[in-house]
């Protein structure tokens, strides 16, 4: 079992906070998805020998995401040259979840019902907020009114599993604005909803405007306070806060994204994608056009690094940490020895223990203990 992610670069316009590895261009398209079929050929070759090699059963891919950048940049012709490349170099299993990314101002029914035509059974619509002055801070170029609509389409078009995602922390937005932004989501059709805070990244133009002093700064106890609100309407809408930034009706998890947090082996493909298969890890050229000429011109065109012991112990743990169901101390234990297990034991009595659960072999994180994850986390890691 393993996943695959594709990487569509292009936007028309780059977000305030993004830094995604993304350009502001539609050029290229056509030659970018014919190097990405080369790449599936080469990938798809090494990825079925490998398992060969090792004796494993058939490695099904039960999971595509197609993310970016704006992959709804792309028509509906491209889209299907690769999902069909896809088919063609793997083994997708009948019933993999397929999720593409969507703005929504590209969100028209006509697109969407294309969309399901060639597979894709699952959408996550980037509507950020409801907002309009929200949206026009964060850099988006659709309104409120396009997000609900784009949603609305979606279900019009005969997708049952709909995703959104939204961004809280933002300074310009009262409590009273955000309750009725969550009061909006949970009254519309969709069965997952990933939720992130507003964060400053490095190369952004939201850090130069804070370098600047232009905006303000991220309001720490402004994020937590939305946060609670978040789960607290996600709760009454019986919606399961199942990963610390995601929650889902029941039967509604993001298989793709389990994936990453169970440490599932995935592919990616195209530029700035990575890829990771248990020990090792790796990455393409971040920019278009050297990852198109580098394929075109039979040369490498990634990276690989393979993990260490103690970094494969302290990625598993980061990573299960961030879900509902958190550590399960036998597999960490089969995984990498009673040494390491002892050691998680030992480490978390420097935490307070209103901040975890440990319940049998379970190990997870509390209400209480989410909004300080990072710190419980950096605790725990094997140096």
């Amino acid at each position: 079992m393993a996943g695959i992610y594709i990487h569509i670069p292009f936007c028309k316009k780059k977000c305030i906070y993004c830094n995604f590895y993304s350009i502001v261009s539609t050029k290229n398209m056509e030659r970018y998805v014919e190097a990405m079929e080369k790449e599936f050929k080469v990938q798809g070759l090494r990825f079925k020998e490998e398992n060969a090699e090792s004796r494993k059963q058939k490695a099904e891919i039960n999971t595509i995401y197609f993310g970016g950048g704006t992959p709804t940049l792309l028509s509906v012709h491209l889209l299907e040259k690769i999902m069909n490349a896809l088919h063609e170099n793997f083994d997708v299993a009948f019933d993999a979840e397929c999720t593409i990314e969507g703005n929504p101002e590209q969100c028209s029914i006509e697109y969407l019902t294309d969309l399901k035509k060639i597979g894709f059974n699952r959408i996550s619509i980037g509507a950020q907020s409801f907002n309009n002055d929200i949206l026009h801070f964060l850099g988006r170029m659709h309104s409120g009114k396009d997000a609900f609509h784009a949603i609305e389409n979606a279900q019009k078009a005969g997708f049952d599993n709909i995703s959104i995602d939204l961004i809280y922390g933002v300074y310009l937005r009262s409590p009273k604005d955000w309750a009725q932004e969550l009061k909006t989501a949970f009254c519309l059709p969709i069965k997952h909803l990933s939720a992130y805070s507003l964060t400053v990244e490095e190369n952004t133009l939201l850090h130069k405007k804070i370098s600047q002093r232009k905006i303000e700064n991220i309001d720490d106890e402004q994020s937590l306070q939305e946060m609670k609100m978040l789960i607290k309407a996600a709760e009454k809408a019986c919606f399961e806060h199942y990963e610390v930034s995601n929650f889902a009706l029941k039967n509604y998890h993001s298989k793709h994204n389990s994936n990453y947090w169970n440490g599932t082996p995935y592919l990616g493909f195209g530029a700035g994608a990575h890829s990771f298969m248990g020990t090792e890890r790796s990455w393409n050229i971040s920019n278009v056009e050297k990852y198109i000429k580098a394929i075109e011109d039979n040369v490498s065109f990634f990276e690989v690094e393979h993990l260490t012991l103690a970094e494969q112990y302290n990625e598993y743990v980061l990573l299960r940490l961030r879900t509902k169901n958190g550590i399960d101390l036998h597999d960490l234990e089969s995984c990498f020895g009673i040494e390491k297990r002892d050691y998680l034991l030992y480490s978390l009595q420097k935490i307070n223990p209103q901040y975890y659960k440990h319940h049998l072999q379970q190990i997870s994180i509390t209400k209480e203990g989410l909004p300080l994850l990072d710190f419980i986390t950096a605790m725990l890691l094997f140096d």
